[in-house]
């Protein structure tokens, strides 16, 4: 008995001193994501799921924070005719839309005149860099998905052709127009047409509004309105009724813009 004390003595005492289990492992702390980036030049486009067919926004957008704010001369156009534009012509139309960013979920408002009376527009959706797609309803009962994507300045050379509604000419035409923009959206240039009866060039100023543009010749009282419309680009056009040349003329036309440096 006396031998077998302090074995058992050791033996507690080895038990008592073993190696501590080793500390949890902390779980990893969650990773922030960064708030998108929604600024710049923006074409927007809702295609509805109950048969409303699209609508195609062009904006300009600057970012403060956590919300962002279009221009006042934002275009809404109902299946991307220009003819069917609203906005960028205030104080009669000004649609300004707003919105909000939290990590990559982004929301935008938006309210303009249609036919059936006001809408406001809701949208709701996710940006991966600058793509932006998402989800909307409006106050009208419509609701669908909505795309929008971020394009680069619309300085360049420009080439078409045109024709009067007022006055159609057995030939169309042609117009040259070179453009200048400035980190504001600003357009300046100039353009050169022939075969006209009324007016060989012009002086413009003006607003890319997304990849869609505004031109006006103040002297010569002319205007200008164009969307892009796959690869190329529609406009109408119309003189002030006191314009000294094509007084009241109005019309459409195309043109083929500059080539992209990335198709090269």
């Amino acid at each position: 008995m006396k031998n077998l004390l302090p074995l058992a003595l050791l033996v507690a005492g080895c038990g008592g001193a073993g190696t501590p289990a080793p500390a949890p492992t902390p779980a990893p702390t969650p990773q922030s994501v960064p708030d998108a980036i929604v600024t710049g030049q923006y074409n927007l486009v809702l295609t509805s799921t109950n048969g409303h067919g699209t609508t195609n926004l062009y904006a300009d957008f600057t970012q403060a924070g956590k919300t962002f704010t279009g221009a006042a001369n934002t275009l809404v156009c109902s299946s991307n005719e220009v003819s069917q534009c609203k906005g960028n012509d205030a104080p009669v139309t000004s649609i300004t839309p707003t919105g909000t960013v939290s990590g990559a979920n982004v929301t935008i408002m938006i309210s303009f005149p249609t036919v059936a009376g006001a809408d406001t527009v809701s949208m709701v959706g996710t940006a991966a860099g600058t793509n932006l797609t998402g989800t909307y309803t409006d106050i009208q009962g419509d609701a669908g998905t909505w795309t929008g994507s971020q394009l680069g300045s619309l300085a360049g050379a420009y080439n078409g052709n045109f024709n009067s509604t007022a006055n159609p000419l057995p030939i169309a035409p042609t117009i040259l127009i070179t453009l200048a923009q400035d980190a504001s959206f600003n357009l300046t240039g100039t353009a050169t047409i022939m075969s006209s009866p009324c007016i060989n060039s012009l002086t413009l100023s003006g607003q890319a509004i997304g990849q869609a543009f505004s031109l006006t010749d103040t002297a010569k009282k002319a205007h200008i309105t164009a969307v892009p419309t796959g690869s190329n680009f529609t406009f109408i056009y119309n003189f002030d009724p006191a314009a000294p040349s094509c007084a009241g003329d109005f019309g459409t036309g195309a043109l083929t813009p500059p080539p992209n440096p990335w198709d090269y």
